[in-house]
Parts: C-alpha cells; structure tokens; sequence
C-alpha cells in the first residue's frame, strides 16, 4: 500500500488558481456529453484563463482547433488532465517536460493509492498537483 501524502490544503488551493493564467486541457472530448466537454466549456466561458485545449484525436472542439501534445501549446501555469487513471505517469511526465506548473487530476476515478502516487510523481517533478476536487467549485470559491 502506498504511504498517503499530504494533500493541498484549502489556502494553497485557492494560491495556486489565483496565479494561474493559462490552462491546458489535456484529453478534451468533442462529444458534448462528456465531463471533459463540459469542463472545457466551463473553462472557456466563465474564467478569465486563456484555455489550450489538447487532444490528438480531436481537430476541433467548443469552436476552437485542439492541440495534438501539451509540446504544441505555450507552457501552461495548469494542466488539467481528463484521461484515465492508467496514463496519468505518462501524462504528468509530459506536463514536466512541457514546463508545466502544475496538474489538477480528476476525482472518483482512481483508487486512493493511484492517486496518491500520481500526487507523488507530480510533486518529485516540480510540479503542484491536485486531486479529488472539482476544479470548477474551486474556480468559484476562489476566483469568482
């Protein structure tokens, strides 16, 4: 079992979002029914980011061209990663070479352990990291 490391706390969250300015969504949908889809709305309509969205099997999305790699888009203060759990090594050693800030991983879709290794990755790269928060309820309470 992995040993849990401590997770950002309420103040350090609220830092984080109040530095960021640009945004890369890593895995974003071109179906409308997805959550990644949504966020990405979410993302480029009510915050004040500039939003890269990032996808290789996606052209176009939300009106706007998708990046094929975080390697094509300027470095991002934040990367939020909307792809399963089993990628997330990869995906944070890509945020890493890409200059990347920091990684908000998703909720409820990794077991404890996955994530706290994944937060672990990410914190022994540089980078800040975040899981199981919704980052559209931190956006809200922090930058609305």
């Amino acid at each position: 079992m992995t040993t849990p490391i401590e997770a950002l706390d309420d103040a350090a969250v609220g830092a984080l979002l109040a530095r960021v300015r640009r945004v890369a969504l890593l895995g974003v949908s071109d179906r409308f029914n997805r959550p990644s889809f949504r966020l990405g709305a979410y993302l480029l309509d009510r915050t004040a980011w500039t939003v890269d969205l990032v996808n290789p099997h996606v052209v176009e999305t939300l009106g706007r061209l998708c990046a094929p790699t975080l390697a094509d888009v300027p470095a991002p203060d934040l990367v939020v990663v909307c792809r399963a759990p089993g990628v997330w090594d990869a995906v944070i050693d890509e945020v890493a070479a890409a200059g990347g800030g920091a990684v908000w991983l998703p909720g409820d879709v990794a077991d404890a352990d996955t994530a706290a290794r994944a937060l672990a990755r990410a914190r022994a790269a540089g980078l800040a990291a975040v899981a199981d928060r919704d980052l559209r309820a931190e956006h809200k309470r922090w930058c609305a």
